[in-house]
């Protein structure tokens, strides 16, 4: 079975159709991909409460952060986790945000963060998976810091090229691509995971596919971009 999923800045860049439509464009096309879930990135969190809870609405899939609050109220802008039943496990999809608070949205730390939500899901779910735009350092810090984290998915500015992994929990961190000026979603990350019955990673292949004319082109996709997007 397979995943389909996001570390978040994922809304909006600096490019139509994600740019005019703050998002909804974007949202439209990660569920034609058949998106499982994605974590609030900073420049999606700037599109301010009103826009986002528009997209998450729009959204087939879920919409996660596990640290980011509406400062008027202290409730979290969005789900924390999700779970989901597959190849005999239960596993945990955990959001966590990064970045500057926002004149409405203000961020808990997400070292504790984490660590809250690996507690909770301890008794729920034998695999979690973090997919965090905390930055890699931090990244790299939860998964030295904070047992029970089978993966995270690290979003935002790239400070290793290959997978690494704890040796102290285990955890396995990866990162698949950064996004440039004009430039975004060139590479898809490709994680093979391989668990035993007590959902203990046993075996790990990552793969950087880079997204090159040589991969055909969704004819569906296709449609809706000449339709939305070419002039």
């Amino acid at each position: 079975m397979t995943l389909v999923l996001d570390a978040g800045n994922s809304l909006v860049g600096d490019q139509d159709p994600a740019k005019n439509t703050r998002g909804r464009s974007s949202v439209t096309v990660m569920n034609m991909m058949g998106y499982d879930a994605m974590s609030l990135g900073p420049t999606d969190l700037a599109l301010g409460l009103d826009v986002l809870r528009q997209r998450v609405a729009e959204a087939e899939f879920a919409v996660l952060s596990a640290n980011a609050i509406v400062l008027a109220t202290g409730e979290l802008v969005a789900t924390p986790f999700v779970l989901r039943r597959m190849g005999g496990h239960q596993v945990a999809i955990v959001g966590l945000s990064g970045g500057d608070a926002t004149s409405e949205i203000g961020l808990l730390d997400p070292v504790e963060a984490a660590e809250a939500a690996v507690a909770e899901l301890a008794s729920q779910a034998d695999v979690i998976i973090l997919l965090s735009h905390a930055g890699a350092l931090t990244d790299q810090h939860i998964a030295e810091t904070v047992p029970g984290i089978d993966l995270i998915i690290s979003g935002g500015e790239r400070e290793f090229d290959s997978p690494w992994r704890s040796e102290k929990t285990g955890t396995l961190v990866v990162h698949a691509d950064r996004a440039s000026k004009g430039h975004a979603g060139r590479v898809l990350g490709i994680a093979r995971l391989t668990f035993d019955g007590a959902g203990k990673l046993i075996q790990q292949n990552w793969q950087g596919l880079k997204l090159s004319p040589e991969i055909a082109d969704d004819p569906a996709m296709m449609t809706w971009v000449q339709q939305h997007i070419v002039p």
